[in-house]
């Protein structure tokens, strides 16, 4: 059984989410968060995605549109909202995303598009009712980059507070069904005429969905929902890569086709 984490607020939770918003729009790492900011707990750091997701919505006009999500156990938890300004399809052109040393780290993923509203209520919602909404399953980058210049010296709590190392979300072709999201598939990544490179590629929950339906359920405990056009995305196939911007890219997805991408150097 997967841990129960429900959102917890505390005095700090405002204060840290707007912090938090100022350095994801400078787009420039910094420090970790004051120490009375700090959310002490799983909880308090998902009371801190929640409330930046309201501000950048209220505030800014830059909406959830699409969450990551995978199972959490009882210290750690990766999930949290990605936001209408860092989604982008992948034949949209040179992508402008965090660029580290001629690098941009990414994770190759599949994202589930919600067809029908799946809206907070009372009862829990089960597996076959959530299948029932995914309209569409398609081929997906999750591109990481993290608020904190030293993120291996903050918190679990602080890492989730601050989206746990999403930037932004790319989306290519749909494939087949949702259901042909497979547990393990070969991902290949070639840059440009250079060799490409393979990954034995293992969904680290041993079944796609799996993140989806707890998200569900989660979201629903908090009284919040997923809405008809939303993408989840629910872990990584090879863990994050390091790709070159300024090239060409193709991204194989075993059977289930590839993604061509370039990212701005």
């Amino acid at each position: 059984m997967t841990a129960r984490i429900e959102p917890e607020s505390y005095a700090g939770c405002d204060a840290a989410a707007r912090l938090l918003i100022t350095a994801r729009q400078a787009g420039v790492a910094g420090e970790r968060l004051p120490t009375d900011l700090r959310p002490r707990n799983l909880g308090q750091g998902f009371a801190v995605q929640l409330r930046t997701a309201q501000l950048l919505e209220k505030e800014h006009q830059d909406p959830a549109l699409a969450w990551k999500s995978a199972l959490p156990s009882a210290d750690r938890a990766s999930t949290a909202p990605i936001y209408a300004s860092t989604i982008m399809r992948a034949d949209a052109g040179a992508l402008r995303m965090p660029v580290v040393e001629g690098k941009v780290r990414i994770e190759p993923e599949i994202a589930f598009e919600i067809g029908r509203d799946l809206p907070a209520r009372s009862l829990p919602y089960s597996e076959a009712e959530v299948d029932a909404a995914i309209g569409r399953a398609c081929l997906a980058l999750e591109v990481l980059g993290c608020r904190y210049a030293r993120p291996d010296e903050a918190s679990a709590s602080e890492l989730l507070a601050d989206h746990m190392f999403n930037h932004g979300l790319v989306l290519g072709p749909d494939i087949a069904s949702p259901d042909a999201a497979p547990v393990e598939m070969d991902i290949t990544v070639q840059a440009g005429h250079e060799a490409a490179q393979s990954y034995a590629g293992v969904h680290p929950n041993k079944a796609p969905k799996a993140g989806l339906y707890w998200l569900v359920e989660f979201l629903r405990g908090a009284g919040l929902g997923l809405k008809a056009g939303q993408h989840v995305i629910t872990g990584s196939y090879a863990g994050y890569i390091d790709v070159p911007a300024g090239m060409d890219l193709q991204i194989g997805y075993g059977e289930l086709g590839t993604m061509a991408v370039r990212f701005a150097g």
